[in-house]
């Protein structure tokens, strides 16, 4: 007893007409997300990161980014500063808003790699001179933890599955009653 598939896929051959259709609405989905990706980032990305990496002979390059603080539910709130489309950096303090200027400007000075120290700017005698900002190192602490905790979650390995297996279960029982409603109707 051989199985039609035919019958039971015929359905695909009125799908040849929606083509257009689908590619017509590809740019239009394309553009929706990047409509609500760039709200996004304008609701999350309210501040100017000005950075300044000291180079050799005592010179500093001078870099300008977007930052925003980044909520998350099941941890504290962080600082993360957009340095490109998908490269960003998370820094474990949160800057002290004594110190943000008037156009929502936060200073930092990068140490090395990962390490950036909060600035504060003063002018004195028609000069600019910035200082470290003392951080907080109680809530960096907290962060830290609560990173290290949400990295360490065990989640055992069948609550990862089940949406996944459910899902196929689903698939299979679909295609079968599916197929046995195609034999009933054909014969």
């Amino acid at each position: 007893m051989a199985f039609d598939f035919g019958g039971m896929f015929g359905w695909l051959g009125g799908f040849k007409s929606m083509i257009p259709i689908i590619f017509a609405f590809i740019p239009i989905i394309g553009l929706g997300i990047l409509l609500i990706t760039t709200l996004r980032n304008k609701k999350i990305y309210k501040y100017k990161a000005r950075i300044f990496r000291i180079r050799e002979g005592g010179k500093h390059k001078e870099l300008n980014f977007k930052a925003g603080y980044i909520n998350r539910v099941n941890s504290a709130p962080y600082f993360k500063i957009k340095t490109g489309w998908f490269k960003s950096i998370d820094l474990i303090t949160t800057p002290n808003p004594a110190y943000i200027d008037e156009e929502d400007r936060v200073y930092y000075q990068q140490i090395d790699v990962n390490t950036f120290v909060q600035m504060k700017r003063r002018f004195e005698k028609g000069t600019v001179v910035m200082t470290p900002v003392e951080s907080d190192v109680k809530y960096g602490a907290i962060l830290s933890i609560q990173r290290i905790k949400d990295v360490l979650r065990l989640e055992p390995t069948w609550k990862k599955l089940m949406p996944y297996i459910g899902l196929t279960l689903m698939a299979v029982v679909f295609i079968v009653a599916y197929a046995m409603l195609m034999k009933q109707c054909s014969g």
